[in-house]
């Protein structure tokens, strides 16, 4: 039982103290949380029937889960947070990112590049997703949305769909995630 109260101890110690509520004690744990959570709300909403998903080894991508049809599709998973404040909050400083218009959208091209420009291991994939997450207090759904409402991705070679999924929501009860517009 101390054992296990020093390694929570420990755990807590290591974790971020900035926009948290996705950490995990290692990557591969925290991305399959991410992208079960999305997975979740996308069968529930929409009924995409995906399943059975799994980390992929070697990464990229992150994980895979099957399609309706049985077959893989392929999720990679990034972060939108402010690395300045996550930096500065560490440090011991309690500051938090003040999202302007733009900064967003911006962000969010940046990190969509970078996954479409990746080699993809374990393939062919029925297509190639992407999970972006955030905890960042500022960055509530509504300002997502209209932030993001006419805002077209891409087009990518890679990257047929991507959603934006924010942390729990304790009115609704779930996990809120925006689909993001990705152009053909």
């Amino acid at each position: 039982m101390r054992q296990d109260i020093e390694r929570l101890v420990e755990i807590a110690a290591r974790t971020r103290k900035y926009a948290s509520f996705f950490e995990w004690p290692d990557k591969e744990r925290k991305e399959l949380g991410v992208v079960e959570e999305l997975i979740a709300g996308l069968n529930a909403s929409i009924g995409l029937g995906l399943s059975n998903l799994r980390v992929q080894r070697p990464d990229p991508p992150d994980c895979v889960c099957d399609d309706s049809n049985g077959k893989p599709v392929a999720i990679e998973v990034a972060e939108v947070v402010c690395e300045d404040a996550a930096r500065l909050n560490a440090q011991g400083q309690n500051v938090y990112r003040v999202w302007r218009p733009g900064d967003l959208a911006a962000r969010i091209r940046t990190r969509l590049n970078e996954k479409d420009g990746k080699s993809f291991h374990g393939g062919p994939f029925a297509s190639i997703a992407v999970c972006l997450f955030t905890d960042e207090s500022t960055l509530t759904v509504d300002f997502a949305k209209r932030e993001l409402s006419l805002v077209m991705f891409g087009p990518y070679k890679q990257v047929g769909t991507a959603y934006l999924l924010f942390s729990y929501d304790q009115g609704s009860k779930n996990y809120p995630f925006l689909p993001l517009r990705i152009a053909a």
